[in-house]
């Protein structure tokens, strides 16, 4: 995993306004590469990053699990969220792991 990357990515990402769809996009699209690529670094990405980190790749939860179908990921998507102290992050991140859960194939 490039980690580099993934962290200037989201903090591209952080850095946006909301209505620069084009800019949005391919951060989604980079941060999903990096984080589907492999199963075991994403979790331990997922447990060892910082809150803020998390929070700015909840939003491409669902297309992590839907390239991944891990559902070891998302266990660890789910209890790293319960961790949370910004109860901030932790609720808004509740829609992404709604969605994310759907994304698996049944």
């Amino acid at each position: 995993m490039n980690i580099i990357k993934l962290r200037e990515t989201i903090n591209r990402r952080n850095s946006l306004e909301l209505n620069d769809d084009c800019a949005l996009e391919e951060c989604w699209n980079t941060l999903t590469d990096i984080l589907s690529n492999s199963i075991e670094e994403t979790i331990e990405f997922l447990k060892t990053c910082t809150e803020d980190e998390f929070y700015g790749v909840a939003e491409v939860f669902p297309e992590i699990i839907k390239k991944t179908q891990s559902r070891e990921i998302y266990n660890t998507m789910l209890s790293r969220n319960e961790s949370l102290k910004n109860q901030e992050y932790k609720e808004s991140n509740l829609t992404d792991l709604r969605f994310a859960e759907e994304a698996f194939i049944q």
